[in-house]
């Protein structure tokens, strides 16, 4: 929509139009969004722009409502300042994440707020897991009466379609080509907007970057996020990255990389995929080993081998072992490819983290990554960036039309 907001190339030069490519203008939105209230001083600072380069861009928002500056009260040692923030009164946002287990749906509004979540089992069958969806999403828009629900933000355990719209194949769903949007769509002219999960996981994880970060942007990082399998999201130049072309919404299908030649079978069709050793559902198989289990046994879930190697149980602290070495060594396999050495790790995988961690770093090290300065693992969310993945997905589709 053209509200008058004119973005600059790089906040320099000729201005231009906003839209999806606005990269600097994003920036700005998205640090309000999360460093809420704060001064135009402050903006400015961390993007190293002008003030009044901040005021160009911020009045077009104020004047039309989206955006509002309240005055925040001196504290005996400032004088008083105003504030930016955005007007949680206008519209809602709606986040529908489908799991291979379990499934959400919640709404957020623009002060980052996480409401209103249910969560559900996932259905085997896709129309059902949509019907349930959707029926959760008109009871968001019935519960809201005063304020629009703007976008519907998906996020889904594998590929989508260069349009956002369908979900193309999850392997471990055994769904394939579900038109998404259409099934989501509560009313004519909603955004509905689809994509895979650990894309989702990586801007929830870059909205914490920014908000704690002293500059206000997203640094380059890799996003594993681990649970019944693994993806990968990539944040590139401050800006999610999502493949192009034909093949836009595929990157970061690193999970069904071979790292064990005639390994294991998985869902795929492949063998020996990388989610098939290091995934949070990988555990159980480690931990049982090829023997056939006993009458009565049945294999442990991964939360219950964490809770097994906290009372210091020897078998539960190898498995997690075990997956920390495999974990290490896809880990260094996706810097190199890459070439970003900051990784975040995602999904209940963190639930075992004191226990992976250091024969994760262990792999690393015995690869060329290894004999590299620089590289960086930590944890990030073992659970809020599901929901809030897809929340995030909505989010950002809203703020890169302003």
């Amino acid at each position: 929509m053209d509200n008058g907001l004119l973005y600059r190339s790089e906040f320099t030069g000729t201005p231009r139009q906003p839209g999806p490519t606005s990269s600097k203008g994003n920036q700005l939105l998205r640090l309000i969004r999360a460093a809420q209230p704060i001064t135009r001083v402050d903006i400015a600072e961390r993007l190293s722009i002008d003030k009044s380069t901040v005021t160009e861009n911020v009045k077009p928002l104020i004047a039309s409502g989206i955006l509002r500056e309240d005055m925040m009260p001196a504290d005996g040692v400032n004088r008083r300042s105003r504030v930016l923030s955005f007007n949680d009164d206008k519209v809602f946002f709606a986040g529908v994440n489908l799991g291979v287990r379990r499934s959400q749906v919640g709404m957020t509004t623009l002060s980052g707020e996480m409401t209103e979540e249910v969560d559900f089992e996932t259905p085997k069958t896709a129309s059902y897991a949509l019907r349930l969806a959707r029926e959760h999403v008109d009871n968001l828009i019935k519960k809201n009466p005063d304020r629009m629900l703007a976008v519907v933000g998906v996020s889904v355990p594998g590929m989508s379609d260069p349009d956002r719209q369908r979900l193309v194949f999850a392997p471990n769903l055994k769904w394939k080509d579900l038109d998404i949007a259409s099934a989501l769509r509560a009313h004519e002219g909603l955004r509905v907007v689809v994509d895979n999960d650990s894309t989702a996981a990586a801007m929830y994880e870059a909205r914490v970057k920014i908000r704690n970060s002293e500059d206000g942007l997203m640094s380059n990082f890799i996003l594993v996020r681990s649970g019944t399998g693994i993806g990968v999201g990539l944040v590139l130049g401050s800006e999610v990255y999502r493949g192009s072309g034909s093949v836009r919404g595929i990157a970061g299908e690193f999970g069904h990389m071979t790292i064990v030649a005639g390994g294991k079978a998985c869902v795929c069709g492949n063998r020996g995929c990388w989610e098939q050793y290091a995934s949070a559902a990988s555990a159980s198989s480690l931990y049982m080993g090829d023997r056939p289990a006993l009458p009565g046994e049945t294999a442990p879930r991964f939360v219950e081998i964490v809770s097994k190697a906290e009372v210091g149980d020897v078998r539960s602290r190898k498995t997690l072992e075990r997956i920390g070495d495999y974990l290490g060594i896809g880990i260094a396999n996706v810097i190199m490819g890459i070439g970003i050495p900051r990784v975040i790790i995602s999904g209940r995988l963190v639930y075992g983290w004191k226990f992976i961690e250091q024969p994760l770093n262990e792999a690393i090290r015995r690869s060329i990554i290894g004999k590299i300065d620089g590289w960086s693992i930590e944890a990030g969310e073992p659970a809020g960036s599901a929901l809030g993945g897809a929340l995030e997905v909505a989010v950002e589709e809203y703020l890169a039309g302003l």
